[in-house]
């Protein structure tokens, strides 16, 4: 099995909520055979800011599923973009 590189876009349901809090804890949330490889917020849009994160994780089936769905459930963020995803 090879290593994956996804990185996805973290979008907000307000201007108010605290990225720092969620990166602080991003270790927490996604599944345990997977890492934080990068974390960078970045303006989106009137006032409004995104989080791309980069993770890294092993090519195993489902894995990216479930890393997509624990991202999807943190409260307050409206949509998960997949932004690349390959083979390292």
């Amino acid at each position: 099995m090879g290593t994956v590189a996804a990185t996805y876009a973290l979008m907000p349901e307000d201007t108010e909520f605290d990225f720092p809090a969620l990166i602080a804890k991003l270790a927490t949330i996604i599944p345990a055979n997977v890492k934080v490889a990068n974390t960078e917020i970045k303006p989106l849009a009137f006032g409004l800011k995104m989080l791309e994160a980069a993770f890294v994780m092993e090519d195993a089936p489902g894995l990216v599923d479930k890393l997509e769905e624990a991202l999807r459930a943190v409260p307050g963020i409206q949509n998960v973009e997949t932004m690349q995803v390959s083979l390292l």
